[in-house]
């Protein structure tokens, strides 16, 4: 692999290290660990003694982490495991955090260099699976065998235009010919809503990727027991990319009794990391602080 295709740039570095008040000591947790970025910093900061505890299941982006982070072995765990499992894990290890960070968002990495079908600016297998360990459900699977009921509701949920006649446009491809490859995909989007827009193919594509891995589901499980693991004054942060996630922890922020909002609007990326990174221009991050 090259280089460039095994780089990713994280976002809000500054604002997660002010928000989870990394410093020596201190116990945190890396819930989306990706290629690293996140972590790197937050083990620099919190030198020479503080310990963090990284979750990441995307296997490439594991192995490739785990070569960049060696040089911090002796401070950091990390776990080839989903997010849902940070509560389980850490007290099986009898361990409270004293900062939790979530960043949902795609890496570069996965969308360019991964093959498995997150992109469609490529054709590549209608695959789409963050892990192969955690679930055998593909895009593929889902465009040609999911009910009409089913395929709507994936549709909805992730809000691509006209979901139900979508839908039922897909029913009638499949028939003549099974999904295989991205770049059929993108032909029955264009086909159907006569346009080819990277915005109208973003959304289809995200749709498909949230139902495969579960993403909204995983979210919300792991919101509910992130908690019971942080100490009193332990915050929890997560950045997200898209209103379906937004939405959810924003929800979950003010009704969850255990927490204390700390952001009463999200905090986003400053203009000049946007223009280094346009990538990060619909990062929005929300705290909560552990009463």
């Amino acid at each position: 692999m090259k280089k460039e295709e095994v780089y990713h740039k994280p976002v809000l570095v500054k604002e997660v290290l002010n928000w989870l008040k990394v410093g020596r000591g201190k116990v945190f947790v890396d819930g989306t660990l990706g290629l690293g970025g996140h972590s790197l910093a937050i083990l620099k900061a919190s030198s020479p003694d503080g310990k963090l505890y990284a979750f990441e299941w995307n296997e490439d982006s594991f192995k490739i982490a785990s070569q960049k982070l060696k040089p911090y072995s002796n401070r950091i765990r990390l776990f080839l495991a989903n997010f849902t499992q940070i509560s389980e894990i850490l007290k099986k290890e009898g361990v409270l955090a004293d900062g939790v960070l979530l960043d949902l968002g795609l890496s570069s990495f996965l969308i360019e260099g991964s093959g498995r079908g997150f992109t469609f600016q490529k054709d590549e297998p209608l695959d789409m699976r963050m892990s192969y360990f955690a679930t055998f459900l593909t895009a593929k699977d889902i465009l040609n065998t999911y009910p009409y009921e089913k395929l709507v509701m994936v549709f909805k949920r992730g809000e691509v235009p006209k979901a139900e006649k979508f839908a039922k446009f897909i029913l009638e491809k499949r028939k003549k010919e099974k999904f295989e490859t991205t770049f059929q995909l993108v032909s029955a989007v264009e086909e159907f809503y006569k346009i080819r827009k990277k915005d109208l193919l973003a959304v289809v594509f995200q749709s498909l990727r949230i139902e495969v891995n579960r993403e909204l589901e995983n979210l919300e499980e792991a919101l509910k027991t992130i908690p019971e693991i942080l100490k009193p004054g332990g915050r929890l942060a997560v950045i997200s990319f898209h209103s379906l996630e937004d939405r959810i922890v924003k929800h979950f922020f003010k009704g969850d009794s255990r927490l204390k909002v700390l952001t009463k609007k999200p905090v986003v990326p400053k203009p000049e990391e946007i223009k280094e990174n346009p990538r990060a221009r619909s990062a929005k991050m929300r705290v909560g602080e552990r009463i």
